[in-house]
């Protein structure tokens, strides 16, 4: 431990790796939680037609198995004949997974995309539990929507998703696989 903590070779590695670890788990769990929140909130509007069909195509990243689609993002956003560059970009040199920057912005756009259905299916069946009794009552108080999510909604919500969330904390603080499969370690 005194040459891992004292010795500069290795603690300050260490330490700038731990807080990027630190930051990624944290970040990870705050964007998936949020477009999970975002997407059920709008998949559950009784008015939108063609919800169920939504709802099925929102789970779709979570049936892929994680190290297989942080192949095919590593592909899609490869620099010289990836996807993203390629077509959605037309010929850009964009080195995603190159410069260390965007390595991590590309990291956490993967996470992104392969964790917001899991935040999604537990937001759409915590939205579904919530007692409707206090909603009404804020409607008749004249409470308006941003306020009745800000006061009622997003409390109650974070009283049942709380272990879920730092379960998922958890999960992506040793999600070794993703970043691996991603940029080899890397950047590249």
């Amino acid at each position: 431990y005194t040459t891992a903590f004292g010795d500069p070779r290795y603690a300050v590695p260490f330490v700038r790796i731990l807080l990027w670890t630190i930051a990624f788990a944290f970040l990870s769990v705050v964007t998936t939680f949020f477009l999970g929140l975002l997407l059920a909130i709008v998949f559950n509007d009784e008015r939108l037609r063609g919800r169920k069909i939504y709802r099925t195509l929102m789970i779709f990243p979570y049936a892929i198995p994680g190290f297989l689609a942080a192949l095919i993002w590593s592909g899609l956003l490869n620099r010289s004949f990836g996807f993203i560059n390629q077509i959605l970009l037309h010929g850009a040199d964009v080195p995603w997974l190159v410069n260390p920057w965007l390595a991590r912005l590309s990291v956490l756009g993967v996470n992104l995309w392969l964790g917001f259905p899991y935040m999604f299916l537990i937001c759409t069946g915590a939205l579904q539990s919530l007692p409707t009794d206090c909603l009404e009552a804020a409607k008749v108080d004249g409470a308006s929507s941003w306020r009745q999510f800000t006061s009622i909604k997003l409390p109650l919500l974070l009283v049942s998703t709380a272990p879920l969330l730092i379960s998922s904390f958890a999960f992506n603080f040793n999600n070794f696989t993703l970043i691996y499969m991603l940029t080899r370690g890397g950047p590249r």
